[in-house]
């Protein structure tokens, strides 16, 4: 019995390896006899791309380690055409994802200038030609990149469908049908559709512009996977980091990243980057590109013929073997306060509408006693990461808030200028912080002048302020005094003085930044004028040609008050590596001047903005402060049918300086009511920032 079992059961375990053994040579066969021919094929026709893959950029951090721009990681779609097939089956793979992105409601890149719906119309004025109006008035015309590619392509010169000299945007859309082969059983809006990303390929492939074709960005993993399952060659999926904003302010200072631009292209060729690249294109992002955009790394790529991805591999360098992946850029850690900066924004924006009818426009800098920007705030202002959504409504507002006021505003300082003209003329010996000048209300010097000018005192009251010394004068803001002193300094030593303080001068500033000028012969030289030597009494009251931004101010004033060292302003703190491990540069405050002023003098200046904050106009303001300040308003004429500007400049402890501030409110009117801004601020500076949010230690980083 035994026996049977045993022969049975090996009967049972041949017939199973024989069924076996036939089922692997059917495979074998099928594989090299049935389809040895496609699988030979499919080994050996494969595509291999060389591909440049971005660097994560640096964070930037404010001075505390608070993260003001971070990463995050996305999807996005690109196209690659020559792994389409031919012209019907790439346009069978784009209509199939265009049909995927309506389904799924996915946006996609299309800035072909005609609506997407019939009947079709263009959607900007002048599609064909751009016109540009320079400050003297003369036009310059270019054709627009849809002018630059139907050259290329010959749209008017094709037998069918010939485009004609001025068309309209039907019979684009018509010629560019024709020119890409597009199925004429396809509906209008589809066809539309699919002109619309041709165009885009097509301007890349002509080299009219050469950024990067982004077919849609930032979607989510839903879409990325049912664009995977589809299979669609051509259609790649690329992880990619983009900028975050963890804050809403300081905007201006921060700035934005972008492609690659035609006319920035040569440029940054020169300097190694790819086409594609992403780059700094203002603020903070720009000034600092160098560190925070990271090493790209280099991808191998390898496609079957169906377009698909066989395999990844960074490129490794044949000669040290280095494996090229992308090493993420440096952290730069700012002088920049974002909670300072917050209030600052904030107080702006309660203050500056409804100071008068006409104030809406303002700005204000806080910087410490060696130039490092504290906050420079612009209003009106915008929310950085909206920036590229709302651009078009942003350049069309006309209270211009894109426009960075705090660092390229110019603005007649007004009486805020009359501290450096004291000490000029204190330092040259032409006043003594003693001698006291009379106020006669109108200033007599030049009796010919048929209109002569008056304080403001006089002016508004009828009064004068009768015999004055330096620090009085600065207090009362007495015309009169400084008419007398300007005279007696002289254009030349007023326009040295002035100079010494930083006015009219770049302040250093890692970001753009205006110049401006200060009044003076060679002033009035650059604009066309005569220079007469009675317009040096109104230099000396910041009027005529004098122009000075709002960090200028900020940085004369701290100059003033720390014993007369002239900062460079800066916004960079530190620079750090990409894990913070490592400091890689730590700023050194940099000094443009030793100005070498004789320090009763300063003290003198000093003392006339200290009565000021707590004798004067704008006593009421500053009473109440954990700390006493030093201030000097100032209103400066616009013209003769417009408020005039308003403007405040401050520091503070008066005793041991730590921070300077300068304030303008266009159109604001009396710089008295500035001072309302001005508190707001210096409070939480000194005392509400500790309540709030004051991190135990500088340099702390602090998610």
């Amino acid at each position: 019995m035994d026996g049977k079992r045993f022969a049975a059961r090996s009967r049972v375990v041949v017939i199973a390896l024989l069924a076996v053994l036939t089922a692997f040579a059917g495979v074998l066969y099928d594989l090299q006899v049935v389809n040895g021919s496609y699988y030979l094929e499919q080994s050996t026709k494969k595509i291999v791309n060389t591909e440049t893959v971005q660097a994560a950029r640096g964070e930037v951090l404010d001075r505390y380690g608070r993260v003001l721009i971070s990463n995050r990681v996305t999807y996005q779609v690109t196209l690659d055409t020559k792994l389409m097939g031919d012209i019907q089956g790439r346009n069978n793979t784009v209509l199939a994802l265009l049909k995927l992105c309506e389904e799924r409601n996915v946006d996609w890149a299309d800035n072909l200038p005609v609506t997407m719906t019939a009947p079709f119309q263009y959607t900007v004025e002048s599609p064909f030609e751009t016109v540009r109006v320079a400050e003297d008035g003369t036009e310059t015309r270019s054709p627009t990149q849809l002018a630059r590619l139907v050259e290329l392509l010959k749209l008017r010169q094709q037998k069918n469908d010939p485009l004609p000299a001025e068309p309209t945007a039907e019979e684009l859309i018509t010629s560019l049908r024709t020119y890409f082969e597009v199925d004429e059983n396809l509906s209008r809006g589809e066809g539309r559709g699919l002109v619309g990303v041709l165009y885009e390929l097509a301007l890349r492939s002509w080299e009219v512009t050469y950024s990067n074709y982004v077919f849609t960005k930032d979607v989510d993993i839903g879409f990325i996977t049912v664009v995977k399952e589809r299979g669609l060659a051509g259609v790649k999926i690329d992880t990619v980091t983009v900028r975050e904003f963890n804050t809403q302010y300081a905007a201006h200072l921060l700035g934005q990243v972008g492609s690659v631009s035609f006319a920035e292209w040569p440029d940054y060729q020169a300097l190694g980057y790819s086409m594609d690249a992403i780059v700094g294109k203002f603020g903070v992002e720009q000034a600092f590109e160098e560190v925070l955009r990271g090493t790209a790394g280099t991808k191998m790529v390898e496609y079957n013929q169906n377009g698909k991805i066989t395999s990844e591999s960074w490129y490794a360098n044949e000669t040290t073997g280095e494996i090229l992946a992308p090493e993420p850029g440096n952290n730069v850690m700012l002088t920049l306060d974002i909670r300072l900066q917050e209030v600052v924004e904030q107080a702006l924006e309660r203050y500056v509408p409804g100071m008068t009818e006409e104030s809406e426009k303002g700005a204000c800098v806080v910087v410490d006693m060696t130039g490092g920007v504290l906050a420079a705030a612009t209003y009106p202002s915008y929310d950085p990461a909206e920036y590229y959504t709302n651009y078009n409504a942003l350049l069309a507002d006309e209270k211009s808030p894109l426009y960075n006021r705090a660092l390229q505003g110019l603005y007649p300082p007004g009486s805020t200028i009359k501290m450096a003209v004291a000490a000029g003329a204190l330092e040259e010996g032409v006043i003594t912080r003693s001698e006291k000048i009379l106020d006669t209300g109108r200033y007599k010097h030049y009796d010919r002048i048929q209109d002569q000018p008056m304080c403001w005192y006089y002016r508004q009251y009828g009064q004068t302020h009768g015999y004055e010394n330096v620090s009085e004068a600065i207090r009362d803001s007495c015309n009169v005094y400084f008419y007398e002193t300007g005279i007696r300094l002289g254009i030349e030593r007023l326009d040295k003085y002035a100079a010494m303080f930083g006015l009219g001068e770049l302040t250093g500033l890692e970001l753009y930044e205006a110049q401006g000028e200060v009044a003076g012969p060679k002033s009035s030289e650059r604009h066309g004028q005569t220079w007469y030597e009675g317009e040096t009494m109104y230099a000396a009251i910041g009027q005529g040609n004098t122009q000075v931004t709002p960090i200028q101010l900020a940085n004369y004033i701290a100059t003033l008050v720390n014993g007369g060292t002239h900062y460079e302003t800066h916004l960079l703190q530190a620079v750090k590596s990409s894990d913070f491990s490592e400091m890689v540069e730590e700023y050194a405050p940099r000094t443009r001047d030793e100005l070498d002023l004789n320090k009763d003098n300063m003290e003198a200046v000093k003392y006339g903005m200290y009565m000021v904050a707590n004798e004067g106009s704008a006593a009421s303001y500053f009473r109440d402060l954990p700390v006493k300040v030093g201030a000097k308003t100032g209103t400066a004429q616009v013209s003769a049918n417009t408020e005039a500007h308003a403007l405040l400049v401050a520091f503070a402890p008066y005793e041991d300086p730590e921070i300077a501030v300068a304030i303008v409110v266009e159109h604001g009117g009396s710089g008295t009511l500035v001072a309302a801004i001005a508190a707001d601020i210096l409070d939480y500076y000194f005392s509400a920032r500790d309540a709030m949010d004051a991190p135990a230690a500088e340099n702390t980083l602090v998610k």
